[in-house]
């Protein structure tokens, strides 16, 4: 008779639960990463990103962990982990709640074993009070040849290595989750402005959410002594024009509304201008340090705040106008709260006040509960694999009359000294027990 040969299905088994495809693509993983520690990403210097050469940037390597092809080789990995671990599902499942109990004495370990003599009453009662004394899980059977048993401490350590394969699979599909449907984005806004989540500056991913966000105050707090107590955005989410939630939120206190998280990231200060053209007045909020201008519709005039008073009690600003392209200022002065300059005859500006501007950064990752679940399994797997180690005795005692003979091994494992220790006073403890049952 010839052998069947595998179909498709029994040779993709196969491949994705070797060891070596696991090593393969754990390999290349490393070694893509690595390429891309070296090549700026556009997520952390957008500037750098550009100046790499068109051959990099088309492979994708400036955004390396959102590339469809990274994604797939952390799904083929993903899918190799749950390949390996169904396939070591069952022995595991075996060998802690249905351990095999000999039945023979060729079935006792023989590496680490020893035979004793007694009475088999008195072997059966030894072996049962020192075994069960020492916390073994023990299950006993009756054969032919004699009674059987196996004992078991620490069972559970059987599990590690499994959870720690799952703790993968599941840091992986959350990675994928986070790189597949969040995102991450940054705003600077001063108070006032509403922000459509839609127009913020976005590093990684891609946002479908359709809401505003509307600052109602961005604050340096200080606190009596003159230390900085924390940046304080009060911000408001609106829908439609109605506020759905609204939150104050400061460093390491961030704020979250249907999976968006808002994290305050930093903070500048600001001028509160009013405008007026004509009779129109609009307010008009700039960051200091020129980081923003106003221009007034109709011109080719551009207002910026150049510095601002450090003292809080007694608010002022330095202004400069700029006009066109033009690189030096065509007209700069300085104001006080209510002082009032004007600007080329085109418009007068008033100064209000300071105003702070807010830099929140804005995040979503659908995958970071399944990363915080997978970080908690593998820290479990790993305690379990290397701080609970199974130990595993058997045997069997055969009769003969009134006397017996025990037959007694423990399985090596990977810690043989180990081992052998506990197995050698299990051995002499029931020595002594059989003495002192004569």
């Amino acid at each position: 008779m010839t052998e069947e040969s595998p179909n498709v299905t029994d040779k993709l088994w196969t491949f994705f639960s070797s060891m070596k495809t696991g090593l393969a693509l754990l390999g290349s993983i490393a070694i893509i990463s690595g390429i891309g520690t070296l090549i700026p990403q556009e997520a952390q210097d957008p500037e750098k990103a550009k100046a790499v050469g068109r051959i990099w940037q088309t492979l994708g390597f400036t955004h390396l962990f959102s590339t469809p092809w990274f994604r797939l080789i952390l799904g083929l990995l993903c899918l190799n982990l749950i390949v390996c671990s169904i396939q070591r599902f069952s022995g595991i499942w075996n060998l802690t709640f249905k351990p095999q109990i000999p039945f023979k004495t060729t079935n006792v370990p023989q590496k680490i074993g020893v035979e004793i003599m007694g009475e088999t009453a008195s072997l059966r009662h030894s072996v049962e009070k020192v075994l069960e004394g020492k916390g073994y899980l023990l299950k006993t059977q009756e054969s032919d040849e004699g009674w059987g048993f196996h004992g078991v401490k620490h069972r559970w350590g059987y599990w590690g290595s499994f959870i720690t394969h799952l703790a993968f699979v599941v840091l992986v599909i959350g990675a994928l989750l986070g790189s597949a449907f969040g995102f991450i984005g940054y705003f600077m806004a001063g108070e006032g402005t509403m922000v459509p989540i839609q127009s913020i500056q976005v590093s990684k991913g891609r946002i479908t959410q359709d809401f505003n966000i509307f600052i109602n105050s961005a604050q340096d707090r200080t606190l009596p002594n003159g230390d900085r107590d924390n940046w304080y955005t009060d911000l408001s989410i609106i829908v439609k024009g109605k506020e759905v939630a609204r939150q104050t939120l400061s460093v390491n206190h961030p704020f979250s509304y249907q999976g968006v998280t808002f994290y305050q990231s930093n903070f500048t200060n600001g001028a509160r201008l009013t405008a007026d053209i004509k009779g129109q007045k609009s307010k008009v909020i700039l960051q200091n340090q020129g980081q923003n201008y106003f221009q007034a519709p109709g011109t080719d005039l551009y207002l910026i705040v150049a510095d601002m008073s450090k003292d809080s009690r007694n608010p002022g600003i330095h202004y400069q106008v700029y006009k066109g392209t033009g690189l030096q200022p065509i007209q700069s002065g300085q104001l006080t709260t209510g002082q009032t300059a004007d600007i080329q005859g085109s418009y007068k500006v008033t100064f209000e006040g300071n105003s702070g501007f807010t830099g929140l950064q804005v995040k979503k990752d659908p995958g970071v509960w399944l990363i915080w679940l997978g970080c908690f399994l593998l820290v479990g797997g790993l305690l379990l694999a290397f701080h609970w180690q199974p130990m595993v005795v058997s045997g069997i005692i055969t009769q003969n009359g009134a006397r017996g003979k025990l037959f007694f091994g423990a399985a090596s494992g990977k810690y043989v000294s180990r081992v052998k220790d506990e197995f050698e006073n299990l051995v002499s403890m029931v020595k002594e027990n059989i003495n002192h049952s004569k």
